[in-house]
């Protein structure tokens, strides 16, 4: 019998398709404000998006200012257009983005069994770091609403993980659980298992690359979902 009570899942690239999700996103995106879509202006505002998370996960930038910059700095590094239109045009495509990326809700293969098979077993929310008006569309849009008490994003609460705060949020809401009760679920080394391990809590890595566990003490790692629900009704974990 598994010895825990409590399952917090990530969200983006655990149970849902952020990469492609985020692709398609950007890809109405350009579009609509005039930009010919190709693989190399994705990868830049990936990679200009990426370094912004990082930063706000280390709190040196804020999420208003990850959602002005984000198109800012690509618009005037991959555009012609002048300083001056610089913010009403970045505004847009920020306004647009996420109108266009709240749409997409694609899942990754076996989330919705998974959930659907453990519903029942375990008390189970979602946490994560994000946009709540993107996060919470995506999350109704889904099958997924059944199986869930309830979601935690990081916009509404005011800190993100890995800071202790999210978790503080997270656990006084949830009345207070032992900690040992309760297992996370994520794939990100940096937001979801470092804050849990800081947190005390245990970790189960969602691995499906094989990136390894980047030097941590990882709890678990599994590189199938299905593999989450083997272990958990196996009684291994």
């Amino acid at each position: 019998m598994s010895r825990y009570d409590i399952l917090l899942f990530d969200a983006d690239n655990t149970l849902f398709d952020f990469d492609r999700a985020e692709e398609e996103a950007f890809r109405v995106t350009a579009e609509q404000g005039g930009l010919v879509f190709t693989d190399a202006l994705y990868r830049r505002y990936s990679a200009i998006n990426d370094s912004l998370w990082k930063k706000l996960e280390r709190r040196e930038v804020d999420l208003e200012t990850l959602k002005r910059e984000r198109f800012r700095l690509l618009l005037a590094e991959c555009t012609e257009t002048p300083a001056d239109e610089l913010p009403a045009r970045a505004a847009f495509f920020r306004d647009t983005y996420i109108e266009a990326l709240g749409e997409q809700c694609f899942l990754i293969d076996g989330a919705e069994d998974l959930c659907r098979d453990l519903a029942g077993a375990y008390r189970m929310f979602i946490i994560t770091n994000g946009i709540s008006r993107i996060q919470r569309r995506r999350f109704a849009k889904s099958p997924l609403v059944p199986y869930f008490e309830g979601m935690f994003v990081s916009e509404e609460i005011g800190a993100g993980k890995p800071s202790p705060a999210y978790f503080d949020a997270v656990f006084a809401a949830l009345g207070q659980p032992e900690k040992s009760s309760v297992l996370v679920i994520g794939d990100s080394l940096t937001s979801d298992c470092d804050g849990a391990i800081a947190y005390g809590l245990d970790i189960c890595r969602f691995d499906p690359k094989g990136e390894g566990n980047g030097g941590r003490a990882l709890t678990y790692t599994v590189g199938k979902l299905s593999e989450i629900r083997d272990l958990l009704e196996g009684g291994t974990i």
